[in-house]
């Protein structure tokens, strides 16, 4: 994702198969917790609600996050969930949930095997 100058970025999603473009704006939400706050073992007074900036700098995840939470209204409807229906509304594939697959099954599923 490039930088837009004007701050100002779309984001397609799919709903019901249908595809849906949220725009958003590069203001990122945090909280304040005061100096001596410590998130994820690390000093950090300001963060984002859910996601980070990577560590070699990228936000692009940041801002899916922000049009995800446009989507689903708020940040606070992002606290559950599965991630099939995450990868279902991020490209519009079917997805199946199955948590008792070994490698070997996997592989086969996905036309590895």
């Amino acid at each position: 994702m490039e930088y837009n100058d004007d701050g100002a970025f779309q984001m397609n999603f799919y709903v019901k198969g249908e595809k849906v473009a949220v725009h958003i704006d590069d203001r990122i939400p945090y909280v304040d917790n005061g100096p001596n706050f410590l998130f994820g073992g690390l000093p950090d007074r300001y963060y984002m609600f859910n996601t980070r900036f990577s560590q070699d700098g990228a936000w692009w995840l940041v801002l899916l996050e922000k049009a995800f939470a446009k989507l689903n209204v708020n940040y606070s409807n992002l606290n559950d969930g599965y991630a099939c229906d995450a990868l279902n509304t991020l490209t519009g594939a079917p997805c199946v949930r199955n948590s008792n697959l070994t490698d070997e099954k996997l592989w086969e599923l996905v036309g590895h095997g």
